[in-house]
């Protein structure tokens, strides 16, 4: 069974944000014993967040109640808007009392939950777990994080795996600035290609029930919401494309947003040739994505 291991575990850091004098002091005294002497604690929003941007830590706890930002303060990691390694993981303590802090802790995308009050055990168990086996992330729209599915889903979503510095750095592997970058990177691809992949299922849902639409003459106002969907989408996906360096799909992308865009416009009154265009958008973006050939660059949501 995987251990943690003491010597290796005093080069990795943990920052942790609470309000509460006594109950910082308690929950650095947990994780000190646990082996991880770099451990710094922070009693308020904005000095956590500033020094996650300047040193991010491989661990970062944080109470629910420590202030109304957190969610956004962990979107923000995710979405790489604070720190230069968006997969540090994230722990949230929540109190059973309060539901709705749990399922925004889920929604944004932190690794694990762990329910007040904590104990020492309580902390050692969670630390193995997301030490050794934490989720594999997926990146559909507006969510960068772990799957909360279990390995017999059905879902069409690729999920993957992303660097951990803590399982690195407990395995006595060094975790220099240039080999963070690297590694990032490398993860941030798999974001990138899986955003991309996830905007090819949302075209396919809605040119089906497009064209289905104007095939049955069943054609109301959503059709228009529908066009108007579609056009976004595709700009999205023409963003991702943009920057995983594949300049014809993004190019595509647009041009095919344009076109929606027009149709939308006399939705009511489509020519043959528009709603041909309509089924063969989702084609045609599929078939620019196979040689698309992902390339490192900074992920920017």
């Amino acid at each position: 069974m995987a251990t943690l291991d003491r010597e290796n575990l005093k080069k990795a850091t943990v920052y942790i944000g609470e309000t509460n004098f006594h109950e910082r002091n308690k929950l650095r005294d947990m994780f000190v014993a646990q082996g991880l002497k770099q451990v710094v604690c922070h009693s308020n929003l904005e000095s956590l967040r500033s020094q996650i941007a300047e040193v991010p830590p491989d661990l970062l706890v944080l109470a629910d109640n420590f202030d109304p930002g957190i969610f956004n303060l962990v979107r923000d990691i995710r979405f790489q808007r604070v720190s230069d390694n968006p997969f540090m993981l994230i722990s949230m303590m929540v109190s059973p009392s309060r539901r709705e802090t749990l399922d925004m802790a889920i929604e944004v995308g932190v690794d694990d939950i762990i329910i007040k009050p904590v104990s020492s055990e309580r902390i050692q168990e969670r630390l193995k777990l997301v030490t050794f086996h934490r989720r594999p992330f997926i990146a559909i729209d507006g969510y960068v994080g772990p799957e909360r599915k279990g390995d017999d889903r059905t879902s069409n979503v690729k999920r993957f795996p992303v660097i951990n510095t803590l399982l690195e750095k407990n395995n006595g592997r060094e975790m220099d600035k240039f080999a963070l970058k690297a590694a990032v990177e490398g993860s941030l691809e798999k974001v990138l290609q899986a955003q991309l992949d996830s905007q090819s299922f949302r075209l396919g849902e809605i040119c089906e029930r497009l064209v289905q639409s104007y095939e049955t003459h069943m054609i109301g106002e959503e059709v228009q919401t529908d066009l108007l969907t579609l056009a976004g989408v595709l700009r999205v996906a023409s963003k991702v494309a943009e920057k995983l360096k594949d300049a014809q799909l993004s190019q595509l992308c647009l041009s095919l947003a344009k076109n929606v865009d027009g149709i939308a416009d006399h939705y009511d009154e489509p020519s043959s040739a528009e709603i041909d265009l309509i089924r063969k958008v989702t084609a045609a973006f599929s078939l620019a994505m196979k040689p698309a050939q992902p390339k490192r660059d900074a992920f920017v949501a």
